[in-house]
């Protein structure tokens, strides 16, 4: 299926249909709810026309996931669940609340029952099922990795063709960001959608600190920052002084790069504290965060971005808040090893 998606012979909706194929069978197999919790009136109130081969339970289960806004709650409790993680952070550096935390999760020491080796022996061997395959186990080699290297090499072949018909007249010009392609806004933000679901999915995987978190994190600065497709007018900045191809790059693409971005700096505190990312990949944390400050400030100085407005400007805005603060929690974390680390390998 990732190898179709990048084939140009299918339309917006098939490719959208794709990608809910994928991110709900991720979580599905990671043993994580495919309704989010603002899914769950609609599935229960929604009538519609009752399909004939399917129970009622599992008409239920069609109807709340067959719609192509999906994703979208799924992706909005994730995001949430990772900025009130930053929020709660400043209260770990209270000793009070430290210590009551701890008191009220500390999961009591159980006692074990010490089997004799006779009692091994007599005990026949119990014929276990063959056991189900996990998402952690397979996320980084039939998911992840695949959809991530495809897109590179997909992006490598479209730039091509621009620059090779970029000596042409305007008609017959190939871009890349047409309609209906993978490039245009629309494929390329529920293309980062997705792999933020599958990114969060597969937060317990062995690959994920060395192998998963650099690369989509490479990938979601990149769209995010970079103008990918060669742009109408080539000016070297825009003429209020903001970074080249910033406000040309529409709103949700933007915002989901930033979403992407955020639930891999919470994945990384979550698992080492953001020690083998600030350490290994320095240069790639300080331009993720270079890169949301230079979209905060262009917010905050009330430049409008192509296709901001109502949820997606709330959105946005919260995105690049929470970027800003995930970075700077594993900066300040580990400032003085980074620092060490640059003037080492210099």
């Amino acid at each position: 299926m990732i190898e179709e998606f990048f084939k140009n012979q299918y339309s917006s909706t098939q490719r959208s249909v794709m990608l809910n194929a994928l991110a709900l069978g991720a979580r599905e197999l990671a043993s994580l709810p495919i309704i989010s919790q603002a899914l769950q009136p609609l599935a229960t109130q929604r009538t519609t026309f009752p399909s004939k081969m399917l129970p009622p339970v599992l008409h239920r289960k069609y109807l709340a996931t067959s719609s192509d806004t999906a994703l979208q709650p799924l992706l909005g409790d994730i995001t949430k669940a990772a900025v009130n993680r930053s929020q709660e952070a400043t209260a770990d550096k209270v000793p009070e609340v430290v210590r009551e935390r701890q008191l009220r999760i500390r999961n009591p020491s159980k006692i074990t029952e010490v089997v004799s080796a006779s009692h091994k022996t007599s005990v026949p061997p119990v014929q276990r099922p063959p056991g189900t395959v996990s998402f952690t186990s397979i996320a980084a080699e039939w998911f992840i990795m695949p959809f991530v290297n495809r897109f590179w090499v997909f992006l490598r072949d479209e730039q091509t063709r621009e620059e090779r018909t970029a000596q042409r007249d305007v008609l017959y010009q190939y871009r890349g960001a047409g309609t209906g392609l993978i490039l245009n806004s629309l494929i390329l933000s529920a293309f980062l959608n997705t792999m933020t679901i599958l990114v969060h999915a597969s937060q317990n995987a062995p690959q994920w600190l060395a192998l998963i978190a650099p690369n989509t994190l490479e990938l979601a600065v990149t769209v995010g920052s970079r103008q990918i497709t060669r742009p109408v007018n080539e000016d070297s900045d825009n003429e209020d002084g903001s970074p080249k191809g910033s406000k040309s790059k529409e709103a949700s693409v933007l915002t989901s790069a930033l979403n992407l971005v955020l639930i891999i700096l919470d994945g990384c505190l979550e698992l080492d504290g953001g020690h083998s990312l600030g350490l290994e990949h320095t240069a790639l944390l300080i331009g993720a965060g270079e890169w949301a400050g230079q979209v905060f400030n262009m917010l905050e100085r009330g430049i409008q971005v192509t296709g901001v407005g109502g949820i997606h400007e709330v959105e946005l805005r919260s995105a690049t808040a929470g970027v800003l603060l995930k970075v700077d929690q594993i900066t300040s974390k580990w400032r003085r090893s980074m620092v060490d680390v640059s003037y080492g390998t210099n």
